[in-house]
């Protein structure tokens, strides 16, 4: 009753369609003024208005500072912005389906674009859930998840009906704007949208997740099959000619990013709890749908359309480029579940140009140029691209910094990045202190003989540094484990100390083959390296430069792992007999792999994978050799690239179910899974 009395005596203003896009306009202006680096501006501007999408601008602002710098913190107050949006986007929901002066759409139902940003705020809530470390909160965050997904495909759904019905009709005769305000799929109501999912609680899917043979009916559309061409785009004439209202182009790219971003990542999940719950609540990625949906989303100049190109750069340039097996056919760059470097490029080309003052296109071009090869180009780009005012890009840019450093050998500019990242971030303090260490091991390497005095200044600071990363370890968890390199180096650093009390000498003297290069390897430098880095890296494994090689040969972990390194750096240079010849007969053939406490279990499978990469790479030269090319026959050729591609297959199936833990495993799912696509791709396209 007293709720009543209430809303009588002070009734909330009507919706007008005109107001409502003007506070979208104004968020969406806000939002591009934070990717610009004016972030006093862009808060200042958000701030202004109560609407739904100022809610939801400030609640994604909040995400996306969490999220860049993963900092618990930030992601615990942008939980409650979001809620709040949440709250607020609903209501407006409501309220626009009665309202007759509201924005009304020729495409969705009336209050869609509320919807949305209810759908957008519960996903990104669930994010910060899932983020949290808590296996508790994570389960909450994919019941979020699976709402907010069934809801954005709804969505999408009605608007593929839409876009079938006007592709079916001449498209050439379609007006820039339809003349009737009523929607074409007025049976339907944002209601029947928002209440598809099914009544699950979260207490149901937690108790599920200890019931190993449960799981809810799978929500997601059949995975995409391996393929040359994309089946999902939409004629970009057709859809220029529809979407020419702002509200309609936020919903048509908001739904494009959100449904690809999704289907995107939960592609790429290898972590068997999260598996578990996705496989409960009956979710399935879908690398090919996900790529095709964000490419659609990157059209237009707003918002979402630079988180969706933000999301494909970082995709292709820092997961996809992490495989060494990825398609080299005439096709591969209309092969977006690959890496379609040409397309890529003119993305970044066009997303400069909208956004000039963003630091991060700037990161991502740097990005481009490491993958290209040119590292001193990136590390130019990169020092030009420190100062930025959101302290969170400053500090991604930092780590790519003292990537980068680390790949092109600079040793003392690597380690101050590393050190300067402990400063800006406290996600990972093991593994930059640890990567400063190894960097002052090089510095110490290189002058142990020439300048002892010098010498003994970087072996004090690289003993200081590597000490210090283990007691800094577990200080982060994800879904309440340790981060893999917290684990490694609490190992590899415990193996040292037992060997230097051992053998009597300091902690630096006891390491064996260069943990420098183990890192370029770990990091996927050794793909970014010019002939120069990788014979630089061949170099730091020699013998001589460890104080006692003849010891450290008697560890059967140090000669497999500088076994291992050699052969993959023979591999990158295209020595693929010196590199299989290494890895089969000193690792894959020998017992150098056996397992036991403070023992290296990653090698075994990165020499299958070394392997397996080979045979992708030999498929495409000669049988008989390069100066032969042109005197075997096609047939023989045939023959010679399909053995060399089951080959390849084989080895990486065998990896796909390695009967073993090991760590790294996560980094290296992600690998096998990619090379496997482009494997059965290129498989179809030679009709084995």
């Amino acid at each position: 009753m007293s709720r009543w009395f209430r809303s009588a005596a002070k009734a909330a203003p009507a919706m007008v369609g005109e107001d409502e896009e003007q506070h979208l306009r104004s968020v969406e202006g806000a939002m591009l003024k934070l990717l610009n680096d004016d972030i006093e501006e862009a808060d200042k501007l958000l701030k202004k208005q109560d609407s739904s999408y100022h809610h939801l601008g400030r609640g994604i602002s909040g995400f996306l500072s969490a999220m860049l710098g993963v900092e618990k913190d930030l992601l615990k107050e942008a939980a409650v912005i979001l809620q709040e949006a949440e709250n607020k986007s609903w209501e407006d929901m409501k309220k626009a389906q009665r309202e007759p002066t509201a924005f009304q759409s020729h495409i969705y139902p009336q209050g869609t674009e509320y919807l949305l940003c209810y759908s957008v705020a519960q996903l990104t809530s669930a994010i910060t859930a899932v983020l949290s470390g808590s296996i508790t909160e994570a389960v909450k965050g994919f019941y979020k998840l699976r709402k907010a997904y069934l809801t954005l495909d709804g969505i999408l759904e009605i608007e593929n009906k839409y876009l079938e019905k006007m592709a079916s009709s001449s498209t050439t005769s379609l007006p820039s704007r339809p003349p009737s305000h009523k929607s074409a799929t007025a049976g339907i109501t944002v209601d029947q949208l928002a209440h598809q999912t099914t009544d699950l609680s979260v207490e149901d899917l937690d108790e599920k997740l200890d019931d190993p043979n449960t799981a809810f009916p799978d929500v997601s559309r059949p995975p995409s099959p391996p393929s040359v061409t994309n089946p999902y785009d939409i004629d970009p004439e057709l859809a220029a000619k529809v979407f020419t209202n702002r509200t309609d182009i936020f919903i048509h790219s908001g739904v494009r990013l959100c449904c690809g971003l999704l289907l995107l990542v939960f592609s790429m999940i290898e972590n068997p709890i999260f598996n578990k719950i996705l496989y409960i609540v009956g979710f399935k990625g879908d690398r090919e749908r996900g790529t095709s949906l964000l490419w659609q989303a990157t059209r237009y100049p707003n918002f979402n359309s630079a988180i969706a190109g933000l999301a494909l750069l970082g995709f292709y340039n820092g997961l996809v480029g992490f495989s060494d097996i990825l398609p080299t056919d005439d096709a591969a760059e209309d092969n977006l579940v690959g890496f379609p470097e040409q397309k890529c490029e003119a993305l970044l080309v066009d997303m400069k140009s909208r956004h000039p003052d963003s630091r991060l296109w700037k990161l991502e071009e740097a990005r481009m140029l490491s993958y290209n090869k040119d590292l001193q180009g990136a590390i130019v780009i990169l020092e030009d691209n420190s100062k930025s005012k959101m302290k969170q890009i400053a500090m991604i840019n930092t780590f790519e910094m003292a990537l980068t450093t680390l790949f092109a050998h600079e040793y003392q500019k690597a380690a101050v990045a590393w050190v300067k990242c402990s400063e800006q971030s406290a996600w990972s303090p093991t593994l930059y202190y640890y990567m400063a260490g190894v960097s002052h091991v090089e510095l110490y390497r290189n002058v142990r003989l020439s300048d002892p005095k010098e010498a003994a200044v970087h072996k004090k600071k690289a003993i200081e540094l590597l000490l210090k990363a283990p007691s800094l370890a577990g200080k982060q968890k994800v879904m309440a484990k340790q981060l893999p390199f917290d684990i490694y180096i609490v190992s590899k650093v415990g193996k040292w100390e037992q060997r230097a009390k051992a053998w009597g000498v300091d902690l630096v003297d006891a390491i064996g083959p260069s943990p420098y290069v183990e890192m370029i390897y770990f990091w996927n430098g050794v793909k970014k390296s010019g002939t120069s880095e990788l014979e630089k890296c061949l170099d730091l494994l020699k013998d001589e430069r460890m104080t006692c090689p003849e010891k450290c040969s008697g560890d059967e972990d140090d000669v497999a792992i500088h076994h291992l390194l050699r052969g993959c750096m023979f591999r990158n240079l295209g020595k693929y007999k010196e590199a299989r010849k290494i890895l089969t007969k000193e690792i894959v053939d020998s017992e150098r792999h056996i397992r036991g406490a403070l023992r290296d279990d990653w090698t075994l499978p990165s020499a299958t994978y070394e392997l397996a990469s080979c045979s992708w790479s030999e498929k495409d030269l000669s049988p008989a050799g390069d100066s032969a090319e042109g005197k075997v026959s096609e047939k023989k050729v045939l023959e010679y690239q399909k053995e060399k591609v089951l080959d390849c297959e084989e080895k990486l199936l065998k990896l796909n179910s390695w009967p073993q833990t090991y760590v790294f495993e996560a980094r290296m799912s992600f690998k096998i899974s990619t090379s496997l696509l482009t494997v059965r791709r290129h498989k179809v396209l030679m009709g084995i």
